[in-house]
C-alpha cells in the first residue's frame, strides 16, 4: 500500500502547471537524493535527463527510484507491523488509498485519452516519414505510425481511456473502470514492451494500480463470473462521519474531478494545434527530388557512389520543430534542423550534433512544384534544381479511411 502512495507521490500536486512551485520542493529533493543512492548503493549512474518525469520512465533514475521506495516500503511496513501487531484490520486506510489511486489513475487517463482523442501523442505520418525505409525505422517509430496512421483508431482508444476515468471517479463504477484500465494499461505496457518504447515502467506500475482496484471486487467478481453465485451488493461506508466536513470534502472531490478534466481537455486541444494533426506545416514543406545538381559550376552526375551529391531534400514539422533530411547519391540520409525564411526566402541547415555544420542557401520557385537553392555545402558552390514530390505517390499517404472497398 505504501508503495503505491510514494509512487504516485506527490499528485496531486503535479498534475496542475499552477501548483507546479509546490511539487517543485519534492522533485528536487529526489533529483538530488536519486543520483546519490544509484551511485553509492546500486552503482548505477541514475542521471536527470527530464526533470519530473524520470521517475516513470525506464531509465537507471527511474530504476533506482523503483528500488527506493520498495526497500522503504517493506523497512515501514515491517516496523508498523510490529508496532501496531494488535490491529487486525486497515478497511479505513484501504478506502482511502483507494481513493487516492482511483484519481491518479484518473489522471493519466484522462491525460493519454484526451492526446488521441484530439490526436496529436501519434503523429500523422508525415513527408520525412514516408521517405525511410520500413528498415530505418526503429520499433518505437513504427509503432508510432501504425498508431498515427489512422486518427479514426486513435480517437476510439482515446475514447475509451476517458471513459475508464469517468468510472474511476465513482465508488460504485469504480470496478468498470479499473477493469477498463487495466485492459488499455494492459495493452500499452505489451506495445511498450515489444517496440521499446521507454516508459515501461510506467505503464506496468499503471497496470498494476488498475488489477489492484479490480482486486477489491474479486470475490464478487469471482462468484458472478467463475462460480456461478448471486454477488451481494457492495456496501460504502463514508471516508468522513462529521456532515459538514463530508460535504466539504465530497465538494473538494467535485472541484478535483472537473479539475482534471478541464485542465486534460484543454492540453488535448492546444497539443493537437501545437504538434498535432491541426498543426500547420512548415514553408517548404514536401519531398523534393533533384533534377541537376551543379557543384562549383559543374554538372554532377548521379552516381550512386557520390557522397556529396544530394538526391533528394525533405522539409517537414511545424513551426516549434523544423528539419531538413538530405538524402545523397549513395542513399546515406543526414537529418538537420531546418529554417525557412519566406521574406528573404533562405533556408537553414543546421546539423543537431556539430555546430560547426551550418548551411544557408537561397531559394526561388522557378516553376510549379520546383525549387532552386543556391549556396555553400562544405566549402562547395552549388546550385540544385528539385521537383516537388506528390505525397500521394505513397499508398499511406493516398488512401484514407473507407467504408467499402471495390
Amino acid at each position: 500500500m505504501l508503495y503505491f502512495f510514494l509512487y504516485c507521490f506527490p499528485f496531486p500536486l503535479d498534475a496542475f502547471d499552477f501548483l507546479a512551485p509546490v511539487a517543485k520542493p519534492y522533485y528536487n529533493f529526489i533529483d538530488w537524493l536519486i543520483p546519490i543512492i544509484g551511485k553509492k548503493y546500486f552503482h548505477l549512474n541514475a542521471h536527470i535527463a527530464f526533470p519530473g518525469f524520470d521517475k516513470v520512465d525506464d531509465s537507471y533514475y527511474g530504476l533506482v527510484f523503483m528500488y527506493l521506495i520498495l526497500i522503504v516500503s517493506l523497512a515501514v511496513a515491517l516496523l508498523w507491523s510490529i508496532l501496531d501487531r494488535k490491529r487486525k484490520e486497515y478497511e479505513k486506510l484501504y478506502e482511502w488509498l483507494r481513493l487516492y489511486l482511483r484519481y491518479f489513475l484518473a489522471a493519466y487517463l484522462f491525460g493519454y485519452g484526451f492526446v488521441k482523442v484530439f490526436p496529436s501523442q501519434f503523429e500523422d505520418i508525415t513527408a520525412s516519414r514516408l521517405t525511410m525505409t520500413v528498415g530505418d525505422q526503429s520499433p518505437m517509430l513504427l509503432a508510432w505510425n501504425f498508431m498515427g496512421y489512422s486518427p479514426v483508431l486513435m480517437k476510439l482508444n482515446g475514447g475509451i481511456e476517458v471513459i475508464a476515468g469517468l468510472f474511476l471517479l465513482f465508488r460504485r463504477t469504480t470496478t468498470m473502470g479499473a477493469i477498463l484500465s487495466a485492459c488499455t494499461f494492459g495493452f500499452i505496457m505489451v506495445m511498450d514492451f515489444c517496440f521499446n518504447v521507454p516508459v515501461r515502467l510506467l505503464a506496468s506500475h499503471l497496470l498494476l494500480i488498475s488489477l489492484f482496484l479490480i482486486a477489491g471486487d474479486s470475490r464478487r467478481l469471482l462468484n458472478v463470473f467463475v462460480l456461478n453465485k448471486p454477488a451481494v451488493a457492495a456496501t460504502y461506508r463514508p471516508f468522513i462521519n462529521h456532515p459538514v466536513w463530508r460535504k466539504a470534502f465530497s465538494a473538494f472531490l467535485i472541484l478535483l474531478a472537473i479539475s482534471l478534466l478541464y485542465s486534460t481537455i484543454i492540453k488535448g486541444i492546444d497539443a493537437e494545434r501545437s504538434f498535432g494533426r491541426k498543426a500547420p506545416r512548415v514553408p517548404l514543406y514536401g519531398v523534393y527530388d533533384a533534377v541537376y545538381f551543379l557543384r562549383n559550376n559543374d554538372t554532377i552526375p548521379a552516381l550512386e557512389t557520390d557522397s556529396l551529391r544530394w538526391k533528394q531534400l525533405v522539409i517537414d514539422g511545424v513551426s516549434w520543430n523544423q528539419a531538413g533530411i538530405i538524402r545523397f547519391s549513395t542513399g546515406k540520409r543526414n537529418s538537420f534542423t531546418a529554417e525557412a525564411d519566406t521574406l528573404k526566402h533562405t533556408l537553414t541547415l543546421q546539423s543537431p550534433s556539430d555546430t560547426t555544420q551550418k548551411y544557408l542557401f537561397h531559394y526561388s520557385i522557378p516553376g510549379k512544384d520546383q525549387i532552386l537553392l543556391k549556396g555553400l555545402w562544405k566549402k562547395d558552390s552549388i546550385e540544385i534544381l528539385m521537383n516537388k514530390y506528390n505525397l500521394d505517390n505513397y499508398i499511406l499517404h493516398r488512401e484514407k479511411f473507407k467504408w467499402i472497398t471495390d
